[in-house]
């Protein structure tokens, strides 16, 4: 009789080529949409990004792990940037969310308070002597740019989101659940609060997006952008959750709460991502699901 244990399982083989199948598809539906989509403008953007990346990998980073976080700033950044050329170029904000932009202010001042005069959060490598602090002061500017504009320019009607109680409510839950990883405890502070409120930041956009249904080109650029960002640094702390515990401060809890913190920024975007590969891999506009209630 055959040996039916030797023999490869047809139902397994014929899941992993039609996956390996997939993978390149949507990478290169991706690539097309980005090329076909974006001007010279952003396109520029995306090259100057990726040279920054490439040339910094090599002259400012040691190529040790903690790289990664900087890469995510960068990201980040790319992201705003392709926000601010998309406001230029159409002279209206259309779908930006004003208060998503009011609340990358916060985060933004709370974690350069840290990363400015403190080691203790930054890359261990040469890109956190200054190329993240620089990631991260380019990306505020930009973001209090923006808001400037939106004074004199057309906006999107928003609902009322509670802006201030989520800055009031992270500082002070950070106050309480913290990690010890600078001597001071302030700065300890600020970094976590950072961290907490980042994870509401997208929740006005996303709201605002899924009124409309569907996703403006350089705005689902932009969104793609922060879900990488938020992947990446996700991905960091998931992996140095430890480093977050000190023998002043020898419990777990608070790294529990980062790296939950950062999980749920991570699954806030997953449905987006989505939405966002299926559009560009059916060549069709993006539309988010609608839900009668």
């Amino acid at each position: 009789m055959m040996n039916m244990q030797n023999q490869p399982n047809s139902f397994s083989l014929f899941e992993q080529s039609n996956v390996d199948s997939k993978v390149p598809r949507v990478a290169s539906a991706i690539a097309k949409d980005v090329v076909g989509q974006i001007g010279v403008l952003e396109g520029c953007a995306y090259l100057t990004c990726f040279l920054f990346l490439v040339v910094g990998y090599h002259a400012f980073s040691d190529g040790i792990f903690s790289c990664i976080v900087t890469l995510a700033s960068v990201v980040q950044l790319l992201g705003l940037v392709l926000t601010l050329m998309k406001v230029i170029k159409q002279r209206s904000f259309g779908m930006i969310s004003t208060k998503s932009l009011q609340l990358y202010i916060p985060v933004y001042v709370l974690r350069l308070s840290c990363t400015l005069f403190n080691e203790g959060y930054l890359p261990i490598d040469r890109s956190g002597d200054w190329a993240y602090q620089v990631a991260d002061i380019a990306s505020l500017g930009i973001v209090i740019c923006l808001l400037l504009r939106s004074m004199n320019n057309p906006t999107v009607k928003e609902e009322n989101f509670p802006v201030l109680p989520c800055i009031v409510g992270c500082f002070l839950l950070a106050c309480f659940v913290r990690p010890c990883h600078n001597l001071g405890t302030w700065s300890d502070v600020t970094w976590t609060a950072s961290v907490y409120l980042e994870t509401f930041v997208m929740l006005p956009q996303l709201k605002l997006v899924s009124k409309q249904n569907n996703v403006e080109s350089l705005t689902s650029h932009s969104i793609a952008c922060t879900a990488i960002y938020r992947g990446l640094n996700f991905w960091f702390w998931f992996v140095c959750r430890r480093e977050l515990i000190r023998s002043r401060c020898p419990s777990s809890f608070p790294s529990y709460f980062i790296v939950g913190a950062l999980a749920l920024q991570v699954i806030l975007l997953l449905d987006f991502v989505y939405y966002y590969a299926k559009a560009v891999v059916n060549n069709c506009e993006m539309m988010l699901p609608t839900f009668a209630v």
